[in-house]
């Protein structure tokens, strides 16, 4: 440095260096990541004043570059679960951070080794070993259980006793235990769980569902102090059925399984029950119920009403597992059995030839046909098809032919009056097409007193449905709609008239068309037809030709056959 005063100079040496670094400080000191992830680390160099120093070389470095590895701007990479310390040095002075490295999450893993270790007349004691949450944490539990065949999505959790969901886990492959409570004596049950982590319904995370465990409670041995019949009343209509429960509980209020129940109606006239609480009414009126256990008992009451119109009596789903189609004329016969609204046991079969064998046409039928005894008839007295009582009802089956070889005509055999009333189809067929004939009978004689037959040919090998209603409107009418659809359910052909047969004075019957398709009762000596709904209930199929030779390939769909008792549905 100089300095000059009046010509004169005068000369200096200054010395200027730079102020070292005292300390340097890693920010953050410590953070946390998963393997593949960053964190970035910031180092401030300060003199001894903890003044932070700028323009100052940094050097960054790891303790353990296998778990986590740095840059030379400070960026820290996770390479492997562990720890490691990051340390960032400038002229001589150090500073370090801390880094966590944990593995990449993963779902929480499954228990497959759930067991019941115990039971009690109210609980069961189930065990399984521990797994992780997928974060390396122990995971939690969702417990639940089911009576009976346990589905997951509809089974309840556990909500009490220490295996009440949810179930806090204590170490990964740790033997763990826990009690569900409140159970019912003696019932089986089958109890599961998956392992999750967060909070359940908001943003759980969960492994796979465990094994099935299942334990059945030992049976209490404490008296019955009181007997709960449910419903406690119930309204039904003659002929149809009402299932009553009876639920025994101890004096603490526990449930009780395995003890003996019997059941009894005040009013046998109007209401039967049997052993298993399952309830017929007979006739109009009321009857108490009541079930006694131990010298407990308990009540309901039961209100019988007369039976309305409408509802289906008898219906064989398509979707119905197990059922399929069948030829009539396979050689034997097949049934299947179902039961009617009022209790009765229906039976659908094919019926083949022979001289003990009466059905519908007289050879080879399809019949519907209720067997056995029906409440309040007399036992073992066989009713063809009795509906409820009602005014309409409706007749679906769906049906095919195969065979290709010709049929005769029609021929009525004297076993047809033991089915009075009844209505059936039968085949008329060229080598390449069919026709479909449906006859009405009457007042348990022989000869039918309509008949509809569709003109328009059918093609063989396909499927068609057939349908009629039938509307009782006074005494002495009825009416029948026979229809038929395509498999496409487009109806062919438009709705056809029934032709009524009319006994004429030289004993021959002559047909003639009544509008609306309505039949009217008659009587001619050893001929008559009544409009009963009481009695014109039977339904069966027939299939035979001339003089009772049997067509053959006919086959009937008795996996959609159904009777209903209430309005015309449509197609």
């Amino acid at each position: 440095m100089t300095a000059t005063s009046e010509g004169k100079n005068g000369t200096a040496v200054l010395t200027v260096s730079n102020v070292p670094v005292a300390s340097v400080t890693v920010a953050p000191a410590s953070a946390s990541v998963t393997v593949g992830q960053t964190a970035q680390l910031t180092a401030t160099p300060k003199d001894a004043s903890g003044n932070p120093l700028a323009g100052r070389v940094v050097t960054w470095g790891s303790s353990n570059t296998a778990v986590a590895t740095v840059n030379g701007s400070g960026l820290v990479t996770g390479v492997a679960a562990g720890s490691a310390t990051i340390t960032a040095t400038s002229e001589g002075r150090s500073g370090t951070g801390a880094i966590t490295v944990t593995a990449t999450a993963t779902n929480p893993g499954t228990v497959s080794n759930l067991a019941v270790a115990g039971v009690t007349a109210t609980s069961v004691t189930l065990s399984f070993t521990e797994v992780g949450d997928g974060t390396g944490q122990p995971a939690q539990y969702d417990i639940r259980s089911a009576a009976g065949t346990i589905a997951w999505t509809s089974a309840a959790d556990v909500t009490l006793g220490t295996c009440a969901t949810p179930v806090a886990g204590s170490a990964i492959g740790a033997t763990r235990s826990c009690t569900v409570l409140g159970l019912q004596s003696g019932v089986a049950y089958q109890f599961q769980l998956v392992a999750f982590r967060g909070t359940l319904n908001v943003n759980a995370v969960f492994g796979g569902l465990s094994n099935v465990a299942s334990g059945t409670t030992t049976a209490s041995t404490a008296p019955v102090a009181t007997v709960t019949v449910s419903p406690a009343s119930a309204n039904v209509v003659v002929g149809a059925l009402q299932q009553f429960t009876a639920t025994l509980k101890d004096a603490a209020g526990n449930v009780l399984t395995g003890r003996t129940v019997t059941w009894a109606s005040s009013a046998l006239g109007v209401a039967t029950v049997n052993g298993s609480g399952l309830v017929t009414g007979l006739v109009v009126g009321t009857a108490t119920i009541t079930a006694t256990s131990e010298g407990q008992s308990g009540t309901a009451t039961v209100a019988v009403a007369a039976t309305p119109p409408g509802g289906v009596v008898f219906q064989s789903d398509w979707n119905t597992v197990g059922t399929a189609f069948s030829d009539v004329t396979d050689g034997g016969r097949w049934m299947n059995y179902w039961e009617f609204n009022n209790g009765a046991p229906v039976q659908l079969l094919s019926v083949v030839s022979g001289a003990s064998v009466n059905a519908p046409g007289g050879r080879n039928a399809l019949k519907v046909l209720q067997r056995g005894s029906v409440p309040g008839y007399a036992a073992n007295v066989q009713q063809d098809n009795i509906l409820p009582p009602s005014t309409d009802y409706y007749v679906r089956f769906y049906l095919r032919n195969d065979d290709t070889s010709p049929a005769g005509d029609h021929n009525v055999t004297v076993d047809t009056y033991q089915y009075a009333n009844l209505t059936y189809v039968r085949k008329t067929a060229s080598a390449t097409t069919w026709q479909l004939t449906s006859s009405f009978y009457g007042c348990g004689y022989t000869y039918p007193i309509g008949h509809w037959n569709l003109a328009q040919p059918l093609t063989n090998g396909a499927w068609y449905r057939f349908e009629y209603f039938v509307h009782f409107v006074d005494a002495t009418h009825v009416q029948v709609h026979p229809r038929i659809y395509d498999a496409a359910g487009v109806q062919i052909g438009a709705d056809v008239d029934f032709r009524q047969s009319d006994y004429g004075a030289s004993g021959n019957l002559s047909f003639g068309g009544r509008d609306n398709w309505t039949l009217e009762s008659f009587y001619a000596a050893g001929y008559s037809f009544c409009v009963n709904p009481t009695y014109m209930t039977s339904f069966g199929m027939g299939n035979n030709g001339q003089n009772g030779s049997v067509d053959t390939g006919l086959s009937w769909y008795y996996a959609g056959v159904q009777i209903r008792t209430d309005r015309w549905p449509g197609p």
